[in-house]
């Protein structure tokens, strides 16, 4: 299972009732939608705490009072290993599993675990935001999952330090981003003007989810190809690293911070900026501070580059629940009122169109002038320059191959070198899953 899910969806849950509530609110038994008198139970597989899924669950059934959702929840740590146990030894009990970002739907997929849910297609991406966020979940031309909650990146910025370092604002428009060299330079006036103790910060230090944007964006794609050869290695992608491995070098971002602290640091008004997803509004509103949100950097001569993703949930190809999984699947996406329902408890942005504006409303709103751009940058970055995680052979050994890569850039180690050794020994280590 990828970092960015956890990451993501551990932070909003936490923080979650600092957000706005959007909407009011196992067995086996025969390949029906639960029309008849017959009752059908389904078991849902995933790796979150009960109450993330109850609401959605509860809305379900009360529109399906022949179908009863049960949860199976494993825990996170766990989770792939579970589902390849139980799927490979025949999958009975499991109707529905989430389903991670990057290479899982494929993994799985191969497997044979996933049944084929492109019968979906046309009317989820007419529901959603934008076209990549189901077609990101196709492999071979089928689609395999469907995503109820999505994420991109901010850049957040105290507006009070800026102020006192004399730096102008970045812009709200999400069409004109800052660069990530006048992010730079602004922190080092930050760093001059003893303005704050961090001028910035990454909400995720190290993660493949945080970074990938900056090697689409400088020109180095992925750092995988389709054919599982790793390349950090590539100009664009050591522009990155070079780029990263100089924050902390200059004492522009801190070295021996962990990710948990990220948030309270800015909350606290203890950095300048910091590059974060939307829960970012919460932990900014919780503290207090007079803060701002700006669309994500780019490199210059680059192109935008957002990272997203998040959960997507798939039907397994061994349910004898074919129609009333598919059902429960379409509640959670498709269905406004359902897709409200899913992001409630997560405090995570829903994919649907309409539960989507809904949310957006409400968190332009929370904090006056700070948030009021919020909505239209989100949207923006989704549907123009959102990065999704390579669907790709080996992403279970390449997403933590690069955060390993990218912790030993961020404390000292030579971009090139490292690079060098990272393409080598995650390609290598790819070729031996297959």
């Amino acid at each position: 299972m990828g970092q960015p899910t956890t990451r993501t969806l551990s932070v909003a849950a936490a923080i979650g009732a600092g957000l706005l509530v959007l909407a009011g609110c196992g067995g086996s038994a025969t390949n029906s939608s639960g029309g008849g008198d017959e009752e059908i139970t389904l078991t849902f597989a995933n790796a979150d705490p009960a109450e993330t899924w109850a609401a959605v669950i509860e809305g379900f059934e009360e529109q399906h009072p022949g179908i009863t959702v049960k949860q199976l929840n494993i825990p996170y740590a766990q989770y792939t290993s579970t589902i390849n146990q139980r799927m490979g030894s025949g999958g009975e009990g499991i109707d529905l599993m989430v389903v991670d970002a990057g290479g899982a739907a494929l993994d799985w997929n191969n497997r044979g675990y996933l049944a084929d849910i492109t019968d979906l297609r046309e009317d989820a991406i007419a529901a959603a935001v934008s076209e990549s966020m189901v077609t990101a979940r196709e492999v071979d031309g089928k689609l395999l999952a469907l995503a109820p909650w999505t994420t991109s990146q901010f850049l957040y910025y105290n507006v009070d330090v800026l102020a006192a370092a004399g730096v102008e604002a970045p812009p709200s428009d999400p069409a004109t981003p800052w660069t990530y060299e006048q992010l730079t330079e602004a922190a080092r006036a930050v760093q001059s003007a003893g303005a704050a103790e961090y001028p910035l910060l990454f909400d995720q230090w190290d993660t493949y989810y945080q970074l990938q944007m900056m090697g689409v964006s400088a020109g180095g794609g992925d750092g995988i190809d389709a054919d599982g050869v790793v390349d950090f290695s590539d100009d664009g992608w050591q522009h990155a690293l070079s780029w990263y491995h100089g924050l902390f070098e200059d004492g522009l971002s801190p070295r021996g911070i962990t990710n948990d602290k990220n948030g309270a640091l800015f909350q606290e008004g203890k950095a300048a900026f910091i590059i974060s997803g939307p829960w970012g509004v919460s932990v900014a509103n919780a503290g207090g501070i007079d803060y701002g949100v700006a669309p994500a950097p780019y490199f210059e001569g680059g192109e935008a580059a957002t990272s997203t993703d998040s959960w997507a949930v798939g039907v397994s190809s061994k349910t004898e629940n074919l129609d009333a999984a598919k059902e429960f699947l379409r509640y959670l996406t498709i269905d406004p009122d359902g897709n409200a329902q899913a992001a409630e408890v997560a405090g995570i942005t829903p994919t649907n169109k309409e539960a989507f504006a809904a949310y957006v409303e409400q968190v332009n709103a929370s904090a006056g002038a700070a948030t009021a751009g919020f909505g239209a940058i989100l949207q923006y970055q989704l549907e123009n320059n959102a990065v999704h995680r390579p669907t790709v052979v080996g992403y279970s050994v390449f997403e933590p191959g690069a955060g390993q890569l990218f912790s030993d850039i961020r404390n000292g180690s030579d971009p090139a070198e490292r690079a060098a050794q990272a393409d080598e020994e995650i390609t290598a280590q790819i070729e031996r899953l297959r």
